[in-house]
This record gives C-alpha cells, structure tokens and sequence, in this order.
C-alpha cells in the first residue's frame, strides 16, 4: 500500500515492492502537489500488478560510465573513446545526481537543444547516439521501461564546415601524387597509399609487410595501430576487415619500398609516424602546389570522391572504405551525389527531349 505525506513545502510517496523475496520501499519525493505524488504511487501499483515494474534504479552516469568501461572501452579506438567520454562528461553536467526513472523524453530533447545551440550537427549526432545506445541497453537489463531517446530529434543553430574543404579535386589529386611517389620520406608513403587506397591513418600506420600481397596487388587490411595506446587493436568494424585491390602503378613503386622490422612504416624510433607528423608532411607537400588544406583524413575523403565522380557503384566504394552500412557512406558523400544527380537529370532531359 502505498505513503503519501508532506516533507516541508513537497510531496513524497514511497510504495512497498518485494526485492530479492525482501520487502522494501521505492520512494520518490519532490512533488509540488499531493496529487502527482498519488499519481506516481498508483503508476508504480500498476507497474507491480503487470510485472513490469523496474526494481533496480541507479544513478544513469554511474550506469553509463559502467556499460561504457566494460562493453565500449576495450574494443574502441582511441578517437572514438574520446567522444563517449565527452558524452559522459556532458551527462554528469547536466543529470549529476538523476537517477534512470526520473529521466523522459523531455529531459532528454531538452539537453541536445543546449548541446546543438553552440555544436555543429554531426557532434550533436554523436551525443545523441551514444547515449541512445546506452538506453537501449539499459532497456535489456531492466534499468528503464522504455527508451526515451526514440523519439528525440537532433538540431543544430551552427552551421558545419563546407564538406567541399574536405577533400582534393582531380587537379591537386594529381599533383599531390607526383610530389609524394619518388619521395623516401615514411610519412610520404603513407600519404600515397591512402590516397589510392581509401584507408584510416590507424589502418595505414597498422600495416606490416606480410599485409602486402605483391602477386596478386593486394593489401589486407586486418587491424590498426593506436598511436596513444602504442598498440595494435581490431579495426574499427568488423566490415573493416577487407582486402584491397591496388593499381599496378601504385604497387610497383611500393615493391622499391624498404619496410620497417615490425611495421610498412616505421619511424627512426620503430614505431610509425604519428597523425600530426603526417598532416605536416601533407600540408607542406599541398602548400608548395597551391592546392586547398586538407587532413590526412580528407585522403580518404579524396579517394572515394574520385571514384564516385568516375561512377563507381556505391556500393563497392562502401566496401572499399570499410563502412559498416551503405547508408554511411551515402550520407557522408551527399554533397557529391547531388552533384552526380544533377548531372544524370540533365542527360535524362537531354534523351527525352530528343524522342
């Protein structure tokens, strides 16, 4: 039977629950009026009466944090667990001390309009995915009796950077290539491979020389190398694993190569180059050809918007680059699929109108 009495200027209500075949008491407090502490006592009746009431209710970050350190952190590169971490931290300013059940929708909407009033789009997605995945989770294992992420939106006031800036035309593409291929430097092989192979710097700087099949113009890409762990880990998906198909252009320069004891690219100090040394090798080799700044990310960015400008199936380019799903890879290269889809009403007109 449930408690309802008056503790100060609030309302609070406690119902009795059996618990390991114990008798306790779930008790809530805070409520400004008699009624909605009456209404959450006879919800909890309701919820006993159906079996499908949630017994455990911990603090979520404590719970987050938890999932996190044992179903996440193991298996994540290091980038990746940098924003989980930004999700907990974001969590722990703003639901400190809130426990699973006093979480809804609302609460939720809520934080990802503050977080997107001052983050880009793509940081607010990350948040919001995230956490969903947490819920979901939490929903297995009873924390919660549903997922009040399902139906929040994700918004954003700040406009993300120009996609455009991300990648090389065919020009500076070009160019870049025919300044890196003769050059010995390891961080300038390691440019030219992802340029023809679409591949992470973790999967560039992971390869060794038994990942490069000479034979058959194969590189195997089966792990990566996290530059601030100093170790070698799984790939970021498992779709990630594959093997590539290189142009004989690029494998007869790489068999000149002399590769490293442990690694195809290994430093002075046996280990390869980091990302940082890697973007100063890129950025010197495009300023010196008047070509627009971009990461080493952006390589990849490059690879894959070749070949979609030369009209490869989407579908092959998402295998190439190791996406998990399709559909990454059609939302990341939007931009250049309108462009594409653009061009094809064009010449559709063009045949019409001449029947």
């Amino acid at each position: 039977m449930a408690s309802i009495y008056k503790r100060g200027k609030t309302w609070t209500a406690n119902v009795s629950i059996m618990q390991d075949k114990k008798r306790i008491r779930k008790t809530m407090s805070g409520f400004l009026t008699k009624r909605d502490a009456t209404s959450w006592a006879n919800d909890i009746e309701v919820q006993k009466q159906n079996d499908v009431l949630v017994i455990q209710d911990p603090v979520f970050t404590t719970a987050f944090e938890e999932w996190y350190l044992i179903f996440k952190e193991p298996q994540l590169e290091t980038s990746t667990k940098q924003w989980y971490k930004r999700t907990l931290s974001l969590l722990q300013e703003k639901w400190a001390n809130k426990k699973m059940s006093e979480i809804a929708s609302k609460d939720f909407q809520k934080l990802i309009n503050d977080y997107g009033s001052n983050h880009v789009l793509s940081s607010v997605s990350h948040i919001k995915n995230i956490t969903s995945a947490f819920v979901r989770y939490a929903l297995d294992e009873d924390m919660v009796k549903k997922d009040f992420t399902r139906n929040v939106k994700t918004h954003s006031v700040v406009k993300s950077k120009d996609k455009q800036l991300k990648f090389l035309e065919v020009e500076d593409m070009e160019k870049l290539i025919h300044s890196v291929k003769n050059n010995d430097a390891v961080t300038s092989k390691m440019i030219l491979t992802a340029v023809y192979s679409g591949m992470r710097f973790s999967e560039v700087a992971g390869l060794t020389r038994s990942d490069f099949d000479f034979d058959n113009n194969i590189i195997s890409v089966n792990k990566s190398w996290q530059i601030h762990d100093q170790k070698f880990k799984d790939t970021k998906t498992q779709t990630s694993n594959r093997d590539l198909t290189m142009p004989q252009v690029y494998m007869d320069i790489a068999k000149k190569w002399h590769f490293g004891k442990t690694f195809a690219f290994e430093s002075e100090n046996g280990t390869p180059p980091t990302d940082n040394a890697a973007n100063k090798q890129l950025k010197r080799y495009l300023e010196k050809n008047n070509s627009k700044i971009i990461t080493f990310h952006g390589l990849r960015h490059t690879h894959a918007s070749y070949l979609l400008a030369n009209d490869v199936a989407i579908q092959f380019v998402s295998e190439r680059l190791g996406h998990a799903d399709v559909n990454i890879t059609l939302s990341t290269y939007a931009h250049l699929l309108n462009k594409k889809r653009t061009e094809e009403t064009d010449k559709m007109l063009s045949l019409l109108n001449k029947v």
